[in-house]
């Protein structure tokens, strides 16, 4: 029977069945003792002491084949039970033997994410069959928008490193351009005022495109290969540039003297150069920045503090998102550096938060995966 229902349907039968067949044998056999005892009393004693056969019946109670039958039927119907309590959870197995190999099966696409596996659909009951069928419709639309997707992430990777290439050339022409006119000493001083802002505008649109450049190689960090390093290493070096770049800020930085873990390192360095440039460029002049990096139970923390003004609770999540400045900021940007450090954090595994630092300024923590992890 190729129906989960009827295998159901039958076993319960036959049960059943087999309940009544035992109740049946038990009561002729117990009137058939009965019977033939009777027989037994009846006849010609043939020995001066007949042998005892219990005490007679005196009339009160039930007569003792009842009680005899009583008792047999209690253990059959112990037996019974117990008999098939066992048959049915050995029937139970074999009947969801199939939804078993179909977990299985499901659970395999799951750890592997191959949504070109299929499902069996005709191997088990009609139910699990129509089940797998089910889930082989579903596993192909995923396949099917999954394709999609992908296509249209790398078309978009593709142009943002074809218009990054593109673009590059002309603007690094432009820089050139502007720092030969800005050494000139015909300008006037109207006309330095505004060299000084093109020029700003030529460096935040040079900005703005490295950004996105960024990002595109962050999309498609997933087919980059990981590498052994030392994050220790890679925030110290990421801490002393930073101190380069910005020579009036102080920033600070504690943590393990090494801390292993399996990771892309472009981009864990372009995770911590933007969380330093984004706590330097919004903090106080002369501001402190204080960066930590510390493993509480197998997960890794690295916390970069600021003393500017903060971010505000509803804006913390929303600034994450690509081109999104808080309101209290008083810097210019392109809006992609939180970006940026969500999405490599992603890629890692991990998250990114914002708190109130204790400096008074904005605390972002980035969360990364724990697996592979060892601190020294």
């Amino acid at each position: 029977m190729n129906s989960l229902r009827g295998r159901v349907a039958v076993a319960a039968v036959t049960a059943v069945a087999a309940a009544f067949l035992l109740s049946g044998v038990v009561v002729v056999g117990t009137f058939a003792i009965e019977l033939h005892t009777n027989q037994a009393q009846q006849a010609p004693p043939q020995e001066a002491n007949p042998p005892d056969d219990g005490p007679a019946f005196d009339g009160e109670g039930p007569p003792p084949f009842i009680r005899a039958l009583a008792v047999r039927l209690a253990v059959v119907s112990l037996s019974v039970l117990a008999l098939v309590g066992a048959a049915g959870f050995w029937l139970g197995g074999v009947a969801l033997r199939p939804l078993a190999a179909l977990r299985a099966t499901v659970e395999r696409v799951v750890s592997t994410r191959d949504l070109a596996t299929r499902l069996p659909e005709s191997d088990g009951p009609e139910e699990v069959d129509a089940l797998a069928v089910s889930l082989n419709a579903m596993l192909e639309r995923l396949q099917r928008s999954t394709a999609r997707t992908e296509a249209t992430l790398e078309a978009s990777r593709r142009f943002a490193a074809e218009a990054g290439h593109e673009l590059r050339t002309p603007l690094t022409s432009i820089g050139m351009n502007l720092d030969v006119l800005a050494r000139s000493a015909d300008l006037s001083v109207g006309e330095r005022r505004i060299m000084a802002d093109v020029t700003r505008e030529h460096e935040r649109l040079l900005a703005l495109l490295k950004g996105l450049q960024r990002l595109a190689r962050g999309d498609a960090a997933e087919a980059v290969p990981r590498e052994r390093l030392d994050l220790t290493e890679v925030v110290d070096a990421a801490v002393a540039n930073a101190s380069a770049r910005h020579p009036d800020a102080t920033v600070t930085f504690t943590g393990p003297d090494e801390l292993m873990l399996d990771g892309w390192p472009d981009g864990l360095r372009l995770l911590v150069d933007n969380l330093l440039d984004n706590a330097v460029r919004h903090g106080r002049p002369d501001g402190r920045v204080q960066v930590a990096l510390t493993v509480d139970d197998h997960t890794v923390r690295l916390t970069v503090d600021d003393d500017g003004p903060g971010i505000p609770d509803d804006e913390r999540q929303r600034v994450f998102a690509r081109f999104t400045r808080g309101s209290n900021t008083r810097a210019s940007g392109s809006g992609l550096g939180l970006a940026l450090v969500a999405q490599q954090a992603m890629v890692h595994g991990g998250h990114a938060t914002i708190d109130t630092a204790p400096l008074g300024g904005t605390r972002v923590t980035v969360f990364l995966s724990p697996s592979a992890t060892q601190m020294a």
